[in-house]
């Protein structure tokens, strides 16, 4: 868990950077970053939580996580298009960098839980 904060830290200052590179973009980054962040979050608190019990329930939290993590995405990216009004290039651009990155993350720390 201390290596996702580390990530979480490092991907705060990138978000301040590129927010105070562009403040008129500032939601739409703050949009980008907060989805996987909280994604990423409750991924590795329930995958961590499964490795301190069995390592069979990690591959099943982890499948689990992907098809609620594909639900999730799903209807906040159709809420956000549909009831909120934005430029969605910046929001695209910080949602994919930040997805990629914490994602990367995630599958460093599941490979080092699996060894």
């Amino acid at each position: 868990m201390k290596l996702f904060l580390y990530g979480l830290v490092a991907s705060a200052g990138i978000l301040g950077l590129a927010a105070g590179f562009y403040p008129e973009y500032q939601i739409e980054l703050f949009s980008g970053w907060i989805l996987p962040v909280l994604a990423g979050v409750v991924t590795v608190y329930f995958v961590l939580d499964a490795a301190k019990k069995d390592a069979q329930l990690v591959t099943k939290t982890i499948a689990k996580g992907f098809v609620i993590k594909m639900i999730y995405y799903g209807a906040t990216m159709l809420i956000l298009f549909k009831l909120y009004s934005f430029e969605p290039v910046p929001f695209i651009c910080s949602f994919s960098g930040f997805f990629l990155g914490l994602h990367a993350l995630e599958a460093v720390i599941i490979e080092d839980i699996s060894k």
